[in-house]
């Protein structure tokens, strides 16, 4: 009984994180951002990623950023995750939204890539500025 309560339980969880996670990007892209160009830069980068080419992911990068994380770095990070989820399979779902940094007022592309793995989904957060230029890249 109790582990078909924390099976319940965890599905819950996941469901609302799932919910939460494409829910929140409700709101549309800013204007002057077009979806094609944004959707497709951020599969390339996904793409790039999932090849481990680090280095192109990094030129990618916003000029002010590129000293804040070397190809190295973010091998490292990724390493383990890219361990536990296995093989890419394929892009399964694209989401794109807007935000705007709330000092600058500077609006942002924010694109959410969910990829299927052999043994695990992951879920990359990508933003760009208006030149399509990556300025926040997380995966979890």
């Amino acid at each position: 009984m109790k582990k078909q309560i924390r099976a319940l339980i965890s599905v819950v969880l996941a469901l609302t994180v799932c919910f939460g996670l494409f829910g929140c990007a409700s709101k549309s892209l800013p204007e002057g951002f077009d979806a094609d160009e944004v959707g497709t830069t951020a599969e390339e980068i996904v793409g790039l990623a999932t090849m481990g080419d680090y280095d192109s992911i990094i030129g990618y990068l916003r000029e002010d950023l590129k000293d804040a994380i070397t190809a190295d770095q973010l091998e490292t990070g990724w390493a383990a995750i890219y361990e536990k989820a296995g093989a890419f399979e394929k892009i399964t779902k694209t989401v794109l939204s807007g935000t705007a940094d709330a000092t600058t007022g500077e609006e942002y592309a924010v694109v959410q890539v969910l990829v299927k793995h052999a043994n695990a989904n992951l879920l990359y957060t990508l933003s760009f500025d208006k030149n399509l230029a990556l300025v926040g890249l997380y995966l979890k």
